[in-house]
């Protein structure tokens, strides 16, 4: 699924990454015009200033004229004092641009994390995606807040010196400009080598990210089964590679300076050779005055690349990390997102489903499978001509074997993966025909993986309807068996939860779950092995409530313990991906297959 569109090949040009990224400006442009427009007179101040030089030495000092000296002293301080506030204010200006951006930038990672469907996730590790939102964007930031403008300001300043330089003298400034356009070469050539090792970096930390993450999440397994010394070995390379892939790209970085700074030295030694010579032999009529800002400029030559390399190792960082995150921006979203018709409507506190603006149907919660395959790789089929229905008020159990297809059969008829072949109606209607968020919310499930946010106990039982009222909170936890403990708390349903719920137990925090649903009415109710990680003596407490739970609705119950799923109205026994049995509790026995193996211990369930 992870394809990605013609866009991609943003990154495989730094210049049109950059070109995407200053698209984020939109909105700010006048903001950023002025930026420009005071970097620009940054530069101009600096250069401007030295040429006035030649003039304040040749008809002021050699001349002996006080006053031209005192006034033209007095207007380069206020050239360069000028120049000082321009760099203060647009660095300032820049950094609130920047913040803007970014604020953006994240606004559209976590709008595709929301957007990308569930079979991506299943093969990215949480760090690596969290990469894109730190690592990636804090150097971006970098280069937005420090080094962008720097860029600007380093073009302007060797433009506009080498012209000064030509207009002070054409011979000398051939011979400066030699060198200057080697230094060019050389940073051009450099610089590939560097930007491909930060992007390296940059994926090999993600990678990194990626592994530490996994250790913190797994810290009890690891040491339950006394993993340390593996995952050392393992955490060891990960950081080995990023290790190599940094020392890499800053070896590169850092050949800059000393190269720059021994080819700058070498210029103003050959010009201020030059120089003395053309003024021996007349060919610099001004003499001292043009020699002394000539290579003032020649000095100064070196200052932009000095600025470019000071901020080189920012801009490759930026530019790498750039690229991954409109890499990551630029993959396909959930299928069919946007093109189902159906919607969800509410009409005078009934739901329908609106067909079209003249035809609605009641929302009932019939469920249908008809010749249904499907496989996470294509040639691998998980669940072969699956065919089932669940009618109003039913409630339909799934049994079998680990990879037996139950858990997938759940995850197609909310869309989290799409079918190969065959057809899923909800209430007659193709679940392609409803749009995405109108099915989910017509659907409550409760999973095996149990994830509840930092917030209160509150908040996470009335997430799925944010409106709901206290006292259809209570209630909710009552149906799922939660309020026993919870008015035990000290704060009750203020009880502030922590890292999904790691100050609760197994089983309660699987309780708050049940009540999660319980306070959404949908009439399709999904039991993913909802009471995997209820003790017995809790799962007797939240059977009642259970009852309660699924009363009236439509209730798809994946079974771990097969205890819970003896009054269910059909049970289907799937092997391999197909449906072998069907039946209740007692046909399912006196067939004296499968089921009964199942449930007198001969076959394992898991």
């Amino acid at each position: 699924m992870e394809k990605v569109v013609n866009k991609r090949r943003f990154s495989k040009n730094s210049f049109q990454t950059l070109w995407r990224l200053l698209g984020y400006f939109k909105g700010y442009r006048l903001g950023l015009c002025l930026v420009l427009l005071l970097v620009i007179y940054t530069s101009f101040a600096q250069i401007y200033g030295t040429f006035m030089l030649k003039d304040v030495i040749a008809n002021g000092i050699l001349a002996k004229d006080f006053t031209y000296t005192v006034r033209y002293t007095s207007l380069m301080a206020l050239i360069y004092l000028l120049g000082a506030l321009a760099n203060l204010s647009y660095t300032q200006i820049m950094i609130r641009l920047s913040q803007r951006v970014v604020f953006k930038l994240r606004e559209d990672l976590i709008k595709k994390v929301l957007a990308l469907p569930v079979e991506y996730f299943d093969r990215r590790q949480v760090g690596e995606i969290m990469s894109y939102f730190t690592n990636d964007v804090d150097s971006t930031i970098n280069a937005l807040n420090q080094s962008f403008a720097n860029i600007v300001f380093s073009i302007c300043n060797i433009i506009g010196t080498i012209l000064c330089m030509f207009l002070i003298n054409v011979y000398m400034s051939l011979i400066a400009t030699f060198i200057i356009l080697s230094i060019i070469i050389f940073i051009g050539i450099n610089s590939r080598k560097c930007r491909k090792y930060f992007r390296k970096q940059q994926e090999t930390l993600s990678i990194l990210n990626g592994c530490i993450e996994e250790d913190l999440r797994g810290i009890k397994v690891n040491k339950a089964f006394e993993h340390e010394d593996d995952s050392f070995e393992v955490f060891k390379k990960k950081n080995n590679d990023w290790r190599e892939a940094s020392t890499s790209a800053f070896f590169h970085t850092q050949l800059n300076v000393p190269v720059i700074v021994s080819l700058s030295y070498l210029n103003f030694a050959i010009c201020s050779i030059v120089g003395i010579l053309f003024i021996a032999y007349g060919l610099l009529p001004e003499g001292i005055a043009a020699l002394s800002p000539f290579l003032i400029y020649v000095r100064q030559s070196a200052q932009p690349f000095n600025f470019f390399t000071l901020h080189f190792n920012t801009i490759l960082n930026a530019l790498a990390g750039s690229e991954r995150i409109f890499s990551f921006l630029d993959l396909d979203e959930e299928k069919l997102k946007d093109k189902g018709h159906v919607k969800l409507v509410k009409i005078n506190d009934t739901y329908y489903w609106e067909i079209d603006e003249n035809t609605h149907t009641p929302l009932k919660g019939d469920i249908v499978f008809e010749h249904v395959k499907f496989g996470y790789e294509k040639d691998k089929l998980v669940l072969n001509d699956v065919s089932f229905y669940a009618n109003k008020g039913e409630k339909i159990a799934f049994v079998g074997s680990t990879g037996a297809g139950k858990t997938t059969i759940i995850s197609l008829i909310t869309r989290f993966y799409d079918i190969n072949e065959g057809l899923i109606t909800y209430d007659g209607i193709n679940i392609f025909d409803i749009k995405l968020e109108s099915l989910r919310r017509a659907t409550s499930m409760v999973t095996q993986e149990t994830h509840l946010f930092n917030d209160t106990i509150l908040n996470n039982i009335k997430y799925p309807r944010r409106h709901s009222t206290i006292d259809e909170v209570k209630a909710a936890a009552e149906i799922g068996g939660a309020t026993h403990f919870i008015t035990k708390l000290k704060d009750n349903y203020d009880t502030m939860l922590y890292d999904d719920a790691i100050n609760l137990s197994e089983g309660e925090r699987q309780l708050l779950s049940l009540a999660r649903a319980a306070i959404s009415h949908p009439p399709l109710l999904i039991l993913d092995e909802a009471t995997s990680n209820i003790d017995t003596r809790t799962e007797k407490i939240v059977e009642k409530s259970m009852d309660k739970l699924m009363e009236n609705r439509t209730v798809l119950v994946i079974a771990h313990r097969l205890s819970t799923v003896r009054n269910a109205t059909a049970i289907l026994v799937l092997d391999h991906g197909k449906i072998i049995e069907r039946g209740n509790h007692e046909q399912l026995l006196e067939m004296k297959g499968r089921y009964y193996s199942l449930y007198n211990g001969s076959i394992e369930l898991e």
